[in-house]
């Protein structure tokens, strides 16, 4: 199957990596993960076998006039890659950001909403 992980910034890289390579060693046939852009590069270097979308913002980056087109932005390109998957893994290396987790939070909901079986770590 397709598994997504969402998770991984700047301070976390290692928890979204071992996720995703858990996942394709035990059998999944792709594993995505949705991190953010400080964490992408890193993530990515550990291993060419995922994939990676540095998608997600933390509050630092975001100014406060800028934040709800950010989230939509955000969740909207989660979308476009959600039916594809056969479950998520969200909350691997997110740290505690407040804006990162309210994006989350959305792309938490609409899991749900689409039917999409999603294991919450430490969220």
């Amino acid at each position: 199957g397709k598994i997504a992980i969402i998770g991984g910034c700047r301070e976390y890289t290692g928890a979204p990596y071992f996720a995703a390579i858990s996942a394709l060693r035990v059998g999944a046939d792709l594993s995505h993960v949705f991190c953010t852009k400080d964490a992408a590069t890193v993530i990515k270097s550990y291993s060419p076998e995922l994939i990676v979308h540095p998608i997600l913002e933390e509050s630092y980056s975001v100014r406060d006039d800028e934040r709800e087109s950010v989230s939509s932005s955000i969740l909207a390109e989660v979308i476009k890659w959600m039916e594809r998957f056969d479950c998520i893994v969200v909350g691997p290396g997110l740290g505690r950001d407040s804006f990162l987790m309210d994006c989350v939070g959305n792309i938490m909901r609409h899991a749900r909403q689409a039917n999409i079986p999603t294991v919450v770590d430490g969220v």
